[in-house]
């Protein structure tokens, strides 16, 4: 035994093995820390890159919206009632004789079906709420009350400051 400790410790003493473990601790943290500057310039770029793609999706619906706004505009001049009665003189319409209009009766035809309008927002927004468990519509602080009373009901604490 006295020969395998002298082993051993000849082994342990050797001062180049010492260096090369410092060495390769040195290099694992540096590799490390190397992939975390890695992975972060990537993401930071990445996040950059969405946000540059947001800002050309905003410009064009903003370019979007001022060109149905600007079509809406149009539509607006030509069908108003001066420009379609100039449109109407200038094809020789003539205004319609009520003695002179005729009323077709179609068969099968029932007439336009009632309109059905759509539910409004806030009562679909309450039975949302209504149909999501708990869990999911507390807040922090109001689930932290719900949790220090359970304990303080548990431990017999319930009510003692108050008295």
């Amino acid at each position: 035994m006295n020969r395998a400790q002298k082993i051993i410790e000849a082994y342990r003493n050797t001062p180049w093995r010492r260096q090369v473990q410092m060495l390769g601790l040195f290099a694992a943290f540096g590799v490390v820390a190397a992939v975390v500057m890695i992975v972060y310039v990537w993401v930071t770029s990445m996040a950059g890159a969405y946000g540059l793609q947001a800002q050309e999706y905003q410009e064009t619906t903003q370019a979007l919206e001022k060109i149905i706004e600007d079509k809406k505009a149009h539509l607006a001049d030509l069908t108003s009632v001066d420009n379609l009665a100039a449109r109407a003189e200038e094809q020789n319409y003539q205004p319609a004789n009520p003695n002179r209009i005729r009323y077709l009766e179609v068969e099968g035809y029932a007439g336009a079906e009632p309109l059905q309008l759509a539910p409004s927002t806030s009562a679909s927004a309450e039975t949302a709420t209504e149909q999501l468990p708990s869990a999911y519509t507390t807040s922090l602080i109001d689930w932290l009350r719900g949790v220090i009373f359970e304990l303080s009901v548990k431990t017999g604490a319930a009510g003692l400051g108050g008295e």
